[in-house]
C-alpha cells in the first residue's frame, strides 16, 4: 500500500485496537450525562459542581499528554500505553466506591490521565506506520471508530441508568478498561524500535519542543484541529441541560437525540475517505472549514427556536465537520512534527483538550438552560480556526512565491 511504512503489519487489527484504546474518554464523558442529577444527589454535591469533573476531566486529558509524550518517545509505544489502560481501569473502580465531590472530581483527573494513553499512542503509531494520505486516511478510520463511545454511550448509559442506577456506568468503564488493556498486551506491536528511542526523554522534551512549536505551520494547525474539536465538547458539556432542560427531554429521549448528532461524525467521516481518494487534506480543510463556520451561524439564527428538529439540523451538519476536519488538521499538524512524533502527539492532544477545558468551562459556567453559550461554544472557536487556516494557507503561498 502506497505511503504504508511496514506493510507487514496488520493495519485492520491495530487500527480497531487503537479505535477501542481511543474510545475512554467518550466513555468517561458522555455515558454518565444522563445521570448528572443522580450523581449530584450521591455526591451530596451542587450540579455545577458536578458538571467540573467534565471540565477537569479535560484538563486531566491535556495534562496526561504531555507527560505520555515523551514517554512514548523514550520507553517505546506498548509499555506506556499499558500502564495508562491499567490507570484508567483502577481509577474506574474508584470512582465507583467515593462519595465526595472533591475526590471524585481528583480521581476524575487520574482517570483522565490514563485515558489519553490511546489518543497519544494511537497517533503516533499512525504516524510510524503510514504517510501522507494513507496516514490521513488511517487516521479518518480511527476517528470514525472512536465515534461508537460518542454514539453509543449516551443511549447505553441512559438504559444502565435506568435498569441498574448509575453505579452500572462506572462497572461498564471499568469493563472497557480491562478488555482493552487485555487486547493491547495481545495484538499491538512494539512500532518503535529501541535504535529510535530518545534518551533522557523528558528533558529532551524540553529542548524539543520549542523547535517543535517553530516549525512551520505545526502549532497554528494543532490550533486550528483543537479549535474544531472544541465545538465537540462544548456538545458535549450543553447537551444535556439544553435536550433535557430546555427542549424537555427524557433521559432515554436524550440519548437517542444525542446519538443521531453523533452519528454526524461517521457519516461526515466516510465522506473524508471519499474525498481523500481525490483531494490532499490542505484542501479538504480549506473547503470544509467556511462550511463548518456557515453551519454554526445556522444554529446561532436558530438558537432560539423550540422546535427540536429546527435546531439540531445545523447542529448536526457542525458536528459532523468536527469528524471531517479533525482527522486532516490532526494529520497535517503530525506531518509537521514528523521525526518526534510521541512529542508532536503529545502537544497536539494537549493543545485540544486545553481548548476543550476552557470551552466547556466557559459553556458550563454559562448555563444550559438556554442553547445559546452551547451555540457560542460551537461558532466562536470555528470562525478562529478559520481565520488561522487563512493565515497558514497565505504564509505558505508566500513561502512558494518566495523559493519560485
Amino acid at each position: 500500500m502506497p505511503g504504508t511504512r511496514s506493510p507487514a503489519v496488520n493495519i485492520p487489527l491495530i487500527t480497531a485496537v487503537l479505535a477501542l484504546l481511543s474510545v475512554f474518554p467518550p466513555v468517561a464523558t458522555d455515558m454518565y450525562l444522563s445521570a448528572m442529577g443522580d450523581l449530584s444527589e450521591a455526591l451530596n454535591a451542587s450540579a455545577s459542581a458536578t458538571e467540573m469533573s467534565l471540565s477537569l476531566f479535560f484538563l486531566g486529558l491535556c495534562v496526561g499528554q504531555l507527560i505520555m509524550g515523551p514517554l512514548i518517545d523514550g520507553y517505546g509505544r506498548k509499555g506506556p500505553l499499558l500502564v495508562g489502560a491499567a490507570l484508567f481501569t483502577l481509577t474506574s473502580v474508584g470512582l465507583l466506591v467515593v462519595r465526595d465531590v472533591t475526590v471524585f472530581n481528583t480521581l476524575r483527573v487520574l482517570q483522565a490521565i490514563g485515558a489519553c494513553a490511546g489518543m497519544v499512542v494511537g497517533r503516533a503509531v499512525v504516524n510510524d506506520l503510514m504517510e501522507g494520505r494513507a496516514a490521513a486516511k488511517m487516521m479518518t478510520v480511527l476517528v470514525m471508530l472512536m465515534t461508537i463511545g460518542p454514539i453509543a454511550s449516551p443511549f447505553l448509559g441512559s438504559l444502565l441508568l435506568t435498569a441498574f442506577g448509575w453505579q452500572s456506568i462506572f462497572v461498564a468503564m471499568v469493563l472497557v478498561g480491562a478488555v482493552a488493556l487485555v487486547l493491547a498486551k495481545v495484538i499491538l506491536p512494539e512500532t518503535l524500535p529501541a535504535e529510535a528511542r530518545t534518551p533522557a526523554p523528558f528533558r529532551a522534551a524540553f529542548g524539543r519542543t520549542g523547535e517543535l512549536l517553530r516549525r512551520p505551520g505545526f502549532l497554528s494547525v494543532a490550533l486550528i484541529a483543537a479549535l474544531v474539536q472544541g465545538a465537540m465538547f462544548a456538545f458535549i458539556t450543553g447537551s444535556s441541560g439544553i435536550f433535557q432542560g430546555v427542549f424537555g427531554l427524557g433521559s432515554m429521549e436524550y440519548g437517542l437525540v444525542f446519538a443521531l448528532v453523533a452519528v454526524a461524525l461517521v457519516v461526515f467521516g466516510q465522506l473524508n475517505s471519499l474525498l481523500l481518494n481525490r483531494y490532499e487534506p490542505r484542501r479538504i480543510v480549506s473547503v470544509g472549514l467556511p462550511v463548518f463556520v456557515l453551519a454554526g451561524v445556522a444554529l446561532l439564527v436558530v438558537s432560539g427556536t423550540s422546535q427540536l428538529w429546527v435546531y439540531v439540523v445545523p447542529l448536526w451538519v457542525a458536528i459532523g465537520m468536527v469528524g471531517l476536519l479533525s482527522a486532516n488538521a490532526m494529520s497535517i499538524a503530525m506531518e509537521s512534527g514528523r521525526g518526534a512524533a510521541g512529542l508532536a502527539s503529545a502537544l497536539v492532544g494537549a493543545i485540544q483538550f486545553g481548548v476543550a477545558f476552557l470551552d466547556s468551562s466557559a459553556v458550563a459556567m454559562a448555563g444550559s438552560d438556554r442553547t445559546l453559550p452551547m451555540t457560542l461554544g460551537i461558532l466562536l472557536p470555528g470562525a478562529l480556526a478559520l481565520l488561522l487556516w487563512l493565515r497558514v494557507m497565505r504564509r505558505e503561498a508566500a513561502g512558494a512565491g518566495a523559493r519560485a
